[in-house]
């Protein structure tokens, strides 16, 4: 009698999985699912229309380069959107509202809809809509999943970056060889302003160092590729503005593209006595006749007591 029941159970159960599945609004679209590149690019090109040559090849690169691919299990997607620099990944479920089928992901929403070969994807609010043939495998290929896996690698070390902005840190110097030494410095990395008579303000970062009891400062473009010009041999005055409002200036050097702090390291000695943030105007304008960059960024102690304690 027991076993009976619990076979009855085991009947019903798997009934219902059976008749959920054939109901779910997903039911007709499982599987993987890989861009049409063609269709994609046909699309491009006539949003590109007049472009030139150069653009064109551009494009031609972006779309070789491209990986857009999803798999679908029951209401779950993964997969990843690459194309041009331009990464979203999918890990989301799949709901159905008024009629239509969402990818409800935490900071965006898109519409897939179901056609003979495939689906369609259009983010929602985006002008575009990628054509997508349904394969014939059940998983993400492995170039897919590379992808996805290199893309989380880099979205895990962008988060640390944003969250070491404004820390102190310890910094190792090395010798010819490149191996370190064992002697170190304290530097952090800051987000800053830059802008000069032909630009807009833009965003710069700078790396902020102390050596010998000093301050110095290297600024990079936005994305860390490349320093800032800076005239070179010379001396010019810094402005900083203190947390009670009061305005300082201070000698520097600048020299291969840094500006090194003179021997009075007033600059370096407010930082250590005072809690609040210290605003840094650098106009090279004061430097050099021959430029025109003007840059603004601002330092803060913070941890800096604790770094300094640990290199002695």
């Amino acid at each position: 009698m027991r076993k009976r029941i619990i076979n009855g159970l085991i009947l019903v159960i798997t009934l219902s999985i059976m008749i959920s599945c054939s109901t779910s609004p997903t039911a007709k679209i499982q599987g993987v699912f890989e861009v049409d590149k063609e269709s994609l690019k046909s699309s491009l090109q006539s949003e590109m229309e007049g472009e030139n040559a150069f653009a064109m090849g551009l494009l031609n690169v972006a779309l070789e380069n491209a990986v857009i691919e999803f798999c679908i299990t029951g209401d779950s997607i993964k997969g990843i959107l690459f194309m041009a620099g331009e990464t979203t990944l999918l890990d989301s479920k799949i709901v159905e509202r008024n009629d239509s089928l969402i990818i409800s992901a935490p900071d965006f929403e898109a519409h897939i809809i179901p056609t003979e070969t495939g689906l369609k994807y259009s983010a929602i609010g985006s002008d575009m809509t990628l054509k997508l043939n349904k394969t014939d495998r059940t998983d993400l290929s492995s170039d897919t999943k590379e992808a996805i896996e290199a893309q989380k690698v880099a979205i895990k070390e962008k988060e640390e970056f944003e969250q070491n902005l404004g820390k102190w840190q310890v910094g190792n110097y090395v010798d010819e060889f490149g191996d370190k030494t064992g002697d170190g410095f304290a530097y952090c990395l800051i987000r800053g302003n830059g802008e000069n008579s032909i630009s807009t303000k833009s965003e710069v970062y700078v790396k902020t160092m102390i050596e010998d009891g000093k301050l110095s400062f290297q600024i990079f473009n936005s994305s860390m590729s490349m320093k800032e010009s800076f005239p070179d041999s010379e001396f010019g005055m810094i402005k900083f503005k203190l947390p009670d409002g009061s305005v300082k200036s201070e000698k520097f050097f600048f020299y291969k593209n840094g500006a090194y702090e003179d021997d009075a390291a007033s600059l370096y000695n407010y930082l250590l006595q005072t809690d609040g943030v210290i605003k840094i105007f650098i106009d090279l304008s004061r430097v050099s006749n021959y430029y025109s960059d003007k840059y603004q960024f601002d330092i803060q102690r913070n941890n800096l007591t604790d770094i300094l304690a640990g290199l002695k």
